[in-house]
């Protein structure tokens, strides 16, 4: 069984860029292995265990969102249906005033 994962995996795997990865190598969080002088593979324990550490994180920066987070959320996904029934109602004025 394959112990090692190729780079891409492990940008797949972490749901990270590469910038970030190369940040993690940088700060000695993982361990890159050169394999034929080329090939960078990282262990499975190691990327495991580094996604333990990052999902967290993540998680916490998610469940503090601000109410302009969530109101600009709602526009952006309704914001059709706004202004659809703004027309409406408008219209709606217009015609039954005159």
């Amino acid at each position: 069984m394959n112990n090692m994962l190729t780079l891409e995996e492990t940008k797949r795997f972490l749901d990270i860029e590469q910038q970030a990865l190369e940040k993690y190598i940088q700060y000695g969080k993982l361990r890159a292995y050169k394999i034929g002088g080329t090939y960078i593979r990282f262990r499975k324990e190691e990327v495991l265990n580094l996604r333990y550490e990052i999902v967290p994180s993540k998680s916490k920066k998610s469940s503090q969102t601000t109410i302009f987070s969530r109101l600009y959320d709602f526009w952006r996904f309704n914001n059709f249906y706004i202004i659809s029934l703004a027309v409406v109602i408008v219209l709606t004025v217009v015609v039954f005033k005159f």
